[in-house]
């Protein structure tokens, strides 16, 4: 990693590279910071221990158990599954087993609730094993903000990874802490996987490859959404090496391009390498059950149905089962007959309508956050962006393919959850969105933001300084918002 480049200054190479910290000798600036982050850690498990208790407990309005809303038995019922199996039991490809797999520990046969040999009470799950699974994963949403807080250090200044990890913390993570979901530790290595993609496309290196594969496999476990990330960075690898292969050869340097070429497919191909490696057992058992090792019930059926009715209707038939059969001359959900069954015009309407069911969804229940990413983050990249374009427009050119990364990521990922909001799926989908935006304006900020002089006015402007000093003002009345009231309004399980 390069030094970092004094703000407001033009490195040579006007290289976008994700800066290490600044060896900054402030230290009594360190420990201020260090108390104000312990300090809204135990803020953030105190709410969310509240809000665990108050909507997350006993019963709904309609008296059913709050257990089974959220999805939040399920991965409780396969964590007692796999201990009473010994981890035998083949988690059916519905759900990844990684988040249950964390909860199995959890479980403890004396407070276990009596399984029902008729089938008529499905419950499974004590309220102990629930209250255990609630505190365990609020723990373990407080251990992901600091693991992410430390992730940005690597990449960012000091100011703007504590504004990523407060806002992400307080304007997100705190609604999905107090349910027993996967979207709060999912989130989080999502975005780790993400950046080092990034970090590889900018300047690849095998120590890197390898972390990138072990976080792309970590999310892949919990959530199985990292597949078209890993095609669209393989993509853009290609297209780089090509574009440089090209260029080289007509500057005729072609044999030392190639050879760099080859050297960066490889390391790639490293990523998919420990990817593919480190999830093996559960591919190849897949593969055996499936026919296929990443079959995935969403992939292959959910998201070629039209409505939530017709996806209850299948998954009731347990269409996710290895043993499934359709009936005589009935055709199940699929790709092919989506496309037969449907115009041209009716596959451009459904993203647009998902999207416009989702975001008015996001704008009522996560406004701050919302606001805070879409006006504040995003004038801010713009204003940085103005006052030091030319070196932006230099880092453009000189890694187009980052570029193309990012646009496709964003684009690629809100396309496939809004095709997805067809079968009333909520809004935790396309949050899983916000990290990485959030992430990519601070660094975006810290990256390239710096000092402007103006001579003729005889002034500078310290733009990083003024963006992050209202950032953290933002940050800090969306957050009372959210902890006075907001929290206690909308249902973070969703």
């Amino acid at each position: 990693m390069s030094a970092p480049t004094p703000h407001g200054q033009t490195p040579p190479s006007a290289e976008p590279v994700f800066s290490p910290p600044s060896a900054s000798r402030g230290w009594v600036g360190r420990v201020f910071l260090g108390v104000v982050f312990a300090g809204l850690l135990v803020v953030f498990h105190q709410f969310a221990t509240e809000k665990a208790a108050r909507h997350n407990t006993g019963k709904n309005d309609q008296g059913e158990d709050l257990i089974f809303e959220h999805d939040q038995h399920p991965y409780l019922s396969v964590a007692r599954k796999l201990r009473d199996t010994n981890f035998e039991w083949v988690v059916p490809r519905h759900r990844m087993p990684g988040y249950s797999l964390l909860l199995a520990p959890l479980f403890h046969p004396d407070t276990a609730h009596p399984i029902d040999p008729t089938g008529q009470d499905d419950r499974r799950v004590s309220d102990a094993f629930f209250e255990r699974g609630k505190a365990f994963n609020i723990l373990l949403c407080g251990a992901a903000l600091v693991g992410l807080y430390f992730f940005c250090r690597r990449w960012m200044p000091r100011m703007e990874a504590f504004l990523v990890t407060w806002v992400f913390g307080f304007l997100l993570e705190i609604f999905k802490a107090p349910y027993v979901q996967p979207e709060g530790i999912f989130y989080v290595t999502f975005t780790v996987g993400f950046v080092l993609l990034i970090r590889q496309l900018i300047r690849p290196t095998w120590t890197n490859a390898l972390l990138a594969g072990v976080a792309l496999a970590v999310t892949f476990i919990l959530k199985s959404t990292v597949l078209p990330l890993i095609l669209l960075f393989l993509g853009c690898v290609g297209l780089k090496v090509l574009a440089a292969i090209l260029s080289g050869a007509r500057r005729g340097e072609g044999k030392a391009t190639l050879g760099a070429g080859v050297r960066e497919v490889a390391q790639a191909g490293l990523v998919f390498a420990v990817f593919v490696v480190l999830l093996s057992p559960y591919l190849m058992t897949t593969w055996r059950l499936y026919g296929s090792p990443f079959w995935d019930v969403h992939s292959k059926y959910y998201m070629w149905m039209d409505s939530a009715e017709e996806k209850v209707m299948w998954r009731d038939r347990e269409i996710s089962e290895p043993h499934f059969k359709p009936e005589p001359g009935e055709e199940v959900p699929s790709a092919a007959k989506y496309w037969r069954e449907h115009h041209l015009s009716e596959m451009i309407d459904r993203p647009i309508e998902g999207y416009g069911k989702l975001m008015p969804r996001i704008i009522l229940d996560y406004g701050p956050l919302h606001t805070f990413l879409f006006e504040f983050c995003w004038w801010s990249v713009i204003a940085v962006a103005l006052l030091h374009w030319r070196e932006v427009w230099r880092a453009f050119l000189a890694h187009w393919p980052v570029a193309l990364m990012v646009v496709g990521f964003f684009l690629g990922y809100t396309l496939l959850y809004s095709w997805y909001a067809a079968i009333r799926v909520g809004p935790r989908l396309i949050l899983g969105l916000a990290l990485p935006l959030l992430f990519l304006c601070l660094w975006f900020i810290g990256r390239f933001g710096g000092t402007v002089r103006i001579p003729r006015l005889g002034i500078q402007i310290h733009d990083r300084r003024l963006i992050g000093t209202i950032l953290l003002v933002a940050a800090a009345v969306f957050t009372w918002q959210v902890l006075d009231h907001d929290l206690w309004q909308i249902e973070g399980g969703q």
